[in-house]
């Protein structure tokens, strides 16, 4: 049975995940079970998906792409997400296996080397638009960003989880706030969408600081990510957190505060940001204390009652709304300026005059080069960190003028960044840093070359 919702953002998500092995961190919180990846349990549905095919990445994508295909889903626009511990810790040897194993179970033959197999994605049935890796802020430095690069990925998920010093200290992350900032600027000034995880109620907090330290997430020009997962804490059976709790030396927000600071969360949240879940998909069997069931509804429902509402992009995704019975109206250009990180971050979109959100293009303008990158002059740089269309996907192949993916709206919004930067900040050349699968587009669209990890056209 097809469940519309898993292509409606217009992308077709394929979770592999990694062989079980030691992470770095000793959080408290953190479920750890034998022969399972760091932070999942048993019974979580990816891991029961990748146990059944020994973790093996090739058997993990073909499984899927099956079933997704069977179900009716196109699955020529994959974005792929890489699960399990701090991958970028495991030993190199394996993290390339790895990757270079999805391409290869993608492009459906064995390729000699990554960057074989890359190429040979760039054109092939099932093609990689975007790729997601899930790291510490502390694992995340210039050799991480230059081997993330090599893997093709586009999207960094940070295990941020909150914005103290001493709440790091105290739940034993292993991570300043030092590394946060440090890891978001080097993100962004290389291209990467940059999404938090976010965990509200840890030990040492309260709803007021919760609510605070959310603030300061898009307050603070050295944060503001393009995206969130926001995770309560939950007291997760076999945890050291678990013993707190036996031993009341931590007790969790009960429900009702919880949803409504998450309901305070999400009514802060900037437009350009992107909150993908509101809870952990841990089953309920293993949750000893904290909120067990999906939020989002709930959440939605009391928003709704108090005449609140929630500005983040999935909340506004014209693929959402058409399903919800919105009145979809006509797609109108819309331009938002903000400081991030030392660069200034340009936010295009089109949306109705309800806010219906059809498509993005999030653009930085930078004085800072890139250094895997051609120098050919000083100045400004242009880098396109992410360009969607929303709506349900449409497949490659197929031609559908009724599709919001087919009106056009992608080249208006980059040759509006190509403008923008050409004239406002006198920019000589635009920078993408594109999935692999999606490099042809900029290729035979509008005439971009490959250049490194990235896509270059001169704007002279």
């Amino acid at each position: 049975m097809k469940k519309f919702a898993r292509t409606i953002s217009g992308v077709t998500p394929v979770a592999v995940m990694t062989q079980p092995m030691k992470c770095p961190g000793q959080c408290i919180y953190c479920p750890t079970y034998p022969a399972t990846p760091q932070s999942y349990t048993p019974e979580s549905p990816a891991v029961l998906r990748a146990r059944r095919c020994g973790y093996d990445a090739k058997k993990q994508i073909k499984l899927r792409l099956k079933i997704l295909s069977e179900m009716g889903h196109p699955t020529d626009k994959v974005e792929l997400i890489v699960m399990g511990g701090t991958f970028l810790a495991y030993p190199r040897d394996y993290q390339y296996q790895f990757i270079k194993d999805c391409f290869d179970a993608l492009n459906g033959e064995e390729s000699a080397t990554l960057a074989e197999a890359k190429r040979l994605n760039e054109t092939a049935k099932h093609r990689c638009t975007g790729l997601c890796i899930e790291t510490r802020p502390d694992w995340c430095q210039q050799e991480e960003i230059d081997r993330m690069l090599e893997f093709g990925t586009t999207r960094v998920e940070l295990g941020v989880q909150t914005l103290d010093d001493e709440i790091y200290r105290l739940v034993r992350r292993g991570q300043k706030v030092e590394d946060v900032v440090n890891a978001t600027t080097l993100l962004k000034e290389h291209g990467f969408k940059v999404h938090y995880h976010w965990m509200p109620g840890l030990p040492g907090l309260t709803p007021e600081k919760d609510l605070e330290l959310s603030k300061r997430l898009f307050s603070d020009a050295r944060f503001k990510p393009d995206g969130l997962k926001l995770y309560p804490t939950m007291v997760v059976e076999g945890t050291e957190l678990e013993k707190w709790y036996r031993d009341e030396l931590y007790q969790p927000y009960d429900d009702d505060t919880m949803i409504n600071l998450i309901v305070d969360i999400k009514s802060i949240v900037p437009k350009y940001v992107r909150i993908s879940r509101v809870l952990r998909d841990i089953p309920s069997k293993f949750i000893v204390g904290g909120l067990k069931d999906s939020l989002r509804d709930i959440v939605k429902q009391r928003m709704r009652q108090q005449a609140i509402e929630c500005k983040c992009i999935r909340c506004r995704e014209y693929g959402h709304r058409s399903r919800d019975g919105w009145e979809i109206g006509e797609p109108q250009l819309v331009r938002m300026d903000y400081e991030a990180s030392g660069g200034k971050e340009i936010f295009l979109s089109f949306e109705d005059e309800n806010e219906t959100l059809f498509g993005l293009l999030r653009m930085r303008i930078q004085s800072k080069p890139i250094a895997r990158l051609e120098q050919e002059n000083k100045g400004n740089l242009a880098l396109i960190r992410e360009l969607h269309i929303y709506g349900p996907e449409v497949s490659l192949k197929q031609r559908d003028p009724a599709a919001v993916q087919h009106k056009g709206l992608g080249k208006a919004l980059l040759r509006e960044a190509e403008r923008i930067a050409a004239n406002e900040f006198q920019v000589r050349r635009m920078v993408v840093l594109s999935g692999t699968g999606a490099k042809e587009y900029y290729r035979s669209e509008f005439d971009y070359s490959s250049q490194g990890d990235y896509m270059v056209k001169s704007l002279e």
